[in-house]
């Protein structure tokens, strides 16, 4: 593709923005990628990036917050969960949308095995492995000692290869859901209703319950509260909170209710889960 006029280059990443580089001169492991560089962004403020003609492939996960896209295929509002794909040559312009944006980035060089997953692929997709990939490439930025990042580097290449397999056909009403679900596990201490989960998925609530039913076999206030049992489990196994403390992490202010809802879960009150695996552990 020629130089378009009517596409600017622009590169605008405010004093706020957080950008870790990670490049193939102190991570030759890239390479295996085909990849020259690389980043993980915690974007505030100002952030404008556009370019007329790329030399290479950019695969861009979002982590949180939301960016605007435009492409010659159009404009999105790209949220969370998603992996945009931009092929070399294609003209785009990015910029914050929300009042923050967190994402992970890789420019592919053109003439490898990415080549074909690249392009003809949709702008913007659903993606599972969003927070995988961000977290992994921050670990190899912090990570001098190449036999350590070895291991955290075979992870991240598997969730690219994953990422850009084909598609598995998740509709995207499953897609929200599943993006509420994380939702759900990060603020399990919130005090959720139906109403403010329908919020956030953008759905009625007997809708959301709905899809609930179908995803999970459970309504949404059920599965919320099989996720805060997991935790609490997993918390009165491997540390040593006390009963209040675990509570409170998993939603519940009164220590007396979380009891007895744990109880009614797990048929065992939390102490006695917690002996039980303490011995199972000690054996």
């Amino acid at each position: 593709m020629s130089k378009n006029s009517q596409w600017p280059d622009i590169l605008v990443i405010g004093p706020e923005c957080d950008e870790r580089f990670v490049e193939c001169d102190n991570t030759p492991e890239l390479k295996r990628l085909a990849c020259s560089i690389s980043g993980a962004s915690n974007l505030v403020g100002n952030y404008t990036v556009a370019r007329s003609n790329p030399e290479w492939h950019a695969i861009i996960y979002v982590i949180g917050g939301e960016l605007d896209l435009t492409t010659n295929y159009g404009h999105h509002t790209v949220g969370s969960c998603n992996l945009v794909t931009l092929p070399a040559g294609q003209p785009f312009i990015m910029d914050l949308k929300a009042d923050h944006l967190d994402i992970a980035w890789f420019h592919i060089e053109q003439g490898h095995q990415w080549d074909k997953l690249i392009k003809g692929r949709a702008d913007v997709e659903f993606c599972e492995v969003t927070q995988q990939v961000y977290h992994s490439l921050s670990l190899i930025y912090y990570e001098p000692q190449p036999l350590l990042r070895e291991s955290v580097f075979s992870q991240l290449e598997s969730y690219i290869n994953h990422s850009l397999s084909p598609a598995d056909g998740r509709s995207p009403e499953s897609q929200r859901i599943w993006q509420l679900q994380q939702e759900l596990e990060k603020r399990l201490h919130y005090n959720w209703t139906v109403e403010s989960m329908a919020d956030i998925a953008n759905y009625s609530s007997p809708h959301l319950h709905r899809l609930f039913q179908r995803e999970f076999g459970q309504s949404p206030v059920q599965h919320l509260i099989h996720l805060r049992m997991e935790r609490a489990k997993y918390l009165l196994t491997h540390t040593d909170w006390t009963l209040e403390q675990i509570g409170e992490q998993v939603g519940y202010s009164d220590v007396f209710n979380f009891s007895k809802r744990f109880k009614k879960s797990t048929g065992m009150a939390p102490g006695k889960y917690r002996k039980v695996n303490e011995l199972r552990d000690a054996k």
